[in-house]
């Protein structure tokens, strides 16, 4: 099953970033936290996804950084 599509266009664009470097990204429906985003290989805690993030930007560049520190990702390689 597909997940919804994130609101904020930025954000958006950085979940597609995480997929494609081999993270799951699943919406949940608690509160604020639109979603979570997980390492392929659990090396790290969830991040969590908000919905509403104050700056969007920011929040997605958070998401990538976390993206981009993962040893699992397979950029290396």
């Amino acid at each position: 099953m597909a997940r919804k599509r994130h609101p904020k266009k930025e954000v958006e664009d950085a979940l597609q970033y995480a997929e494609a470097h081999g993270w799951a990204v699943t919406d949940t429906a608690s509160g604020h936290r639109w979603g979570v985003a997980v390492c392929p290989g659990d090396c790290t805690p969830p991040t969590s996804i908000w919905s509403t993030p104050r700056v969007p930007a920011n929040h997605a560049r958070q998401i990538r950084r976390n993206v981009e520190r993962c040893p699992h990702t397979g950029e290396d390689e």
